[in-house]
């Protein structure tokens, strides 16, 4: 018969099954800090350079939409996603971007990301990163004055 190898109880494990028993609470873990969202900036064909999500996705504003107030909801958001920041995640700009990244609770549920106010969307029919199909007659894309212009490359 093969002896097994003994695992040894580490005396954590042990309070927590002792306290388990007795009815005690668990000790308290600290839950992770979620990643944080960074809104960047990207160059596209058309629209020249633009706020993205983090996956590279061109952001947009919604002209019928000021003060906080969400218009873009039920139906609209079949096409035109809102970005939300997971709850806990620290907002950011990529350097040397002005402007101001803050949230505004959306009618639906979820923290929707804003940019200088106004909420940020996605938009569905774009199927590559930086393309611009969402813009249209109330729907624009971001495009921040002071974005740096990328260095050109030789090869």
């Amino acid at each position: 018969m093969r002896r097994g190898r003994r695992r040894r109880v580490t005396p954590l494990l042990a309070a927590i099954a002792v306290a388990s028993c007795l009815g005690l609470p668990h000790p308290a873990v600290a839950a992770p800090e979620p990643p944080p969202l960074t809104v960047m900036v990207a160059d596209t064909d058309t629209m020249g350079r633009v706020l993205t999500d983090p996956d590279g996705r061109t952001l947009y504003r919604f002209d019928r939409e000021s003060d906080g107030d969400i218009a873009c909801f039920r139906v609209c958001t079949d096409t035109h996603k809102p970005l939300l920041n997971p709850p806990g995640a620290e907002l950011r700009l990529p350097p040397g971007i002005a402007g101001t990244l803050g949230t505004v609770a959306r009618p639906d549920g979820g923290d929707q990301v804003t940019y200088d106010g106004s909420p940020l969307y996605s938009y569905a029919g774009d199927l590559q990163p930086a393309d611009t199909n969402g813009v249209g007659l109330f729907w624009h894309v971001i495009n921040p004055l002071n974005a740096p212009v990328p260095a050109e490359t030789t090869g």
